[in-house]
């Protein structure tokens, strides 16, 4: 590798168990213990020192939203941080099913909104509510949406629309029996050696599981009216119905929560069959029995995964910030908590602001080699109540603005994020990637080695020197979109260093 630097900060060949040091304090180890040696060099002390760190909680730029893996649709109150609102905008496909105007005696049932959720952050006990709106105008084909746009709503076709978070569902399941044999009365399942096991052949099993679907009733016919329901059955009834005429009639849908509702946001999957269905009783044409039918609308998916013509869709996030996260409106400040807390959450964006105050000591001590440098950062066990803990993180190197820093790669630029150990600290495309560790329920920590990024840093290779680092739990050029978060014990995140000195 030819960034190396001098002799002062060559890696010697050794591995350190890290975690069973994590809380332990700073201190020195025997030279012989550890078995450091540099080639060329004889140490004569070898030792670990413990760099404090100063974290905080600050606020990044919004997530990019558009065509996530999921869209998040609901409010919240976390005592903690405030109030969150998230609302999922979606441009719409017409069906590929019979047309009601292949039809006569046609009769609009009721038209229901169904979703699939991977996901609730908030409780599920109670049901959650939303109003529908026909957007303004379509999303743009040409035009980016992240987390902080809003687009201006159209008229509101529905209020206060409800559906269960915790619906159960009975499926049938075989029993797994494996067909080799019945006996005469076909009551048991014979092995090679005539061992009888219970059960019958293709016997299944009734189980109960979540049902992880909202349903939304725009309207059902002598229970809710929509006159916008019947308006847009009516053109589907014309057989000229076609992807235009929906687009006039209806824009885009808006799913936002409802007046007063803060109980959950639900995590709306793509991959799943999203629909507006329309059903209808009537005769087909040349027929006489008059059949149920019906027909759908999707969104937020198409007729395959990786249909390049899907319909758009995105997520709008804002949170209420209480204090003292309420400074986070500024994206210069950053907020810092009495309990010695730090956040860094999803979808909303917060990322914990790590500053090393004294690490710049090692600068100039020639008689120094490197071993290993570790990030340590021990989690709040109490963090996780409303949100899952997001299961790794990564490190970007800020300016003194809390914004991430630039590096011109390919004639391209590229936010700075800390490379992987051993790789490049110039480089793009291989992260460190921070790990959740959780050795008991008391005991959980994020944890990087660092050790070539510190080199290179103690060395000003790194061009532009960074005022601080982040830890986002999020790539933020992905396409995750969650509200993982997690809590941070802000006072006792270290910056751990293994060093030899040198003869």
């Amino acid at each position: 590798m030819n960034w190396l630097i001098s002799n002062a900060f060559r890696i010697a060949s050794v591995t350190f168990c890290s975690s069973a040091l994590l809380f332990t304090a700073t201190g020195c180890e025997d030279a012989n213990d550890l078995g450091v040696e540099v080639p060329g060099t004889s140490p004569i002390s070898t030792e670990y020192r413990d760099y404090s760190v100063t974290a905080s909680t600050i606020l990044q730029d919004s997530a990019e939203t558009l065509n996530a893996e999921r869209a998040l649709a609901g409010r919240i109150n976390d005592d903690a941080i405030g109030t969150t609102t998230a609302k999922a905008f979606f441009n719409l496909r017409a069906g590929s099913e019979e047309l009601p105007s292949l039809f006569t005696n046609t009769k609009l049932d009721s038209v229901v909104l169904v979703m699939s959720f991977d996901q609730v952050y908030g409780s599920a006990a109670r049901p959650i509510s939303f109003d529908l709106y026909n957007l303004a105008s379509s999303l743009e084909e040409k035009k980016s949406y992240n987390a902080g746009v809003s687009v201006p709503l159209g008229t509101r076709v529905a209020t206060n629309l409800i559906s269960s978070l915790n619906r159960t569902k009975t499926e049938q399941r075989k029993n797994g029996l494996k067909k080799l044999a019945v006996d005469a009365n076909g009551k048991f399942l014979l092995d090679a050696t005539g061992k009888k096991y219970p059960g019958t052949v293709d016997s299944t099993t009734s189980i109960t599981v979540p049902d992880q679907t909202i349903r939304l009733v725009l309207h059902k016919d002598q229970v809710r009216n929509s006159e916008f329901a019947t308006q847009l059955f009516t053109a589907m009834k014309d057989a000229s119905f076609s992807q235009t005429r929906l687009n006039e009639l209806w824009k885009g849908l808006g799913l936002v929560p409802s007046d007063g509702y803060a109980g959950a946001v639900a995590g709306l999957n793509r991959l799943f069959d999203n629909r507006v269905y329309f059903y209808f009783t009537g005769t087909k044409t040349g027929a006489t029995a008059v059949t149920s039918q019906s027909y759908s609308v999707r969104l937020a998916n198409s007729y395959g995964i990786n249909d390049p013509n899907a319909p758009r869709y995105y997520t709008q996030l804002t949170t209420d910030f209480k204090a003292p996260f309420n400074v986070l409106t500024d994206p210069t400040k950053s907020a810092t908590t009495a309990d010695g807390l730090a956040y860094m959450q999803e979808g909303i964006g917060l990322g914990t602001k790590l500053v090393i105050s004294d690490i710049d000591a090692l600068k100039g001590q020639n008689a120094l080699a490197i071993n290993r440098a570790e990030l340590l950062i021990p989690v709040k066990s109490s963090g996780a109540l409303l949100f899952p803990s997001p299961t790794q993180a990564y490190l970007y190197e800020l300016n003194a603005n809390n914004r991430v820093l630039l590096r011109t790669i390919n004639t391209s630029p590229a936010e700075r994020i800390v490379q992987t150990n051993l790789a490049s600290p110039l480089g793009q495309g291989n992260e460190a990637i921070v790990s959740l560790y959780n050795v008991s329920p008391t005991n959980k920590y994020y944890s990087v080695v660092i050790t070539t990024y510190l080199q290179a840093y103690l060395a000003n290779q790194l061009g532009e020197q960074p005022a601080a680092f982040m830890l986002s739990p999020f790539l933020r050029r992905s396409f995750g979109l969650s509200l993982n978060r997690s809590v941070l014990d802000a006072r006792n995140i270290k910056l751990r260093v293994y060093s030899s000195k040198l003869r």
